[in-house]
């Protein structure tokens, strides 16, 4: 896989400034669960204690958008112009084309959510995590290209 792709909305383009931020910015991947959680059920793959597999399962639980320190993508860039699109909800967004070579020459580490999460929310998706080393926007040198996209094309 050389590319991987992420669809953001026009507004959440402009909000970030271009920039593929997450949505928690500077803070640890990893998230403390314990019983009594409500997602620390049987069969959710969810951890005792503090781990990345914690927050990659809570990162696409449900489709909630719960607030992480990744950024979400996928190789498949019909996907990526889904959510651009907000499933057709919004008229123009922004698909990012993201290099995996410069990534990872840029420690960025990847979570790939259907290799680790027993139950996928969305598997088509194939959701890859992106996490920046600093726990912050994923480098600006590892983005080949933007392409906007509306609901005609």
């Amino acid at each position: 896989m050389e590319y991987l792709y992420r669809g953001v909305s026009e507004e959440f383009f402009e909000k970030l400034g271009g920039k593929l931020s997450p949505k928690k910015m500077h803070e640890n991947f990893a998230t403390y669960a314990s019983a009594g959680d409500p997602h620390a059920l049987c069969g959710s793959g969810v951890e005792c204690g503090e781990s990345t597999l914690n927050t990659t399962i809570l990162h696409q639980w449900e489709q909630l958008g719960l607030p992480t320190s990744g950024v979400s993508s996928s190789p498949d860039k019909e996907r990526a112009k889904f959510y651009a699109l907000n499933g057709g909800k919004v008229n123009k967004g922004y698909v990012f084309q993201i290099s995996v070579t410069k990534l990872k020459e840029h420690d960025v580490s990847i979570y790939i959510v259907n290799d680790l999460v027993p139950y996928p929310a969305i598997p088509e998706d194939n959701e890859h995590i992106l996490v920046a080393s600093d726990f912050g926007a994923i480098p600006t040198q590892a983005i080949v290209s933007v392409e906007s996209v509306d609901i005609g094309n």
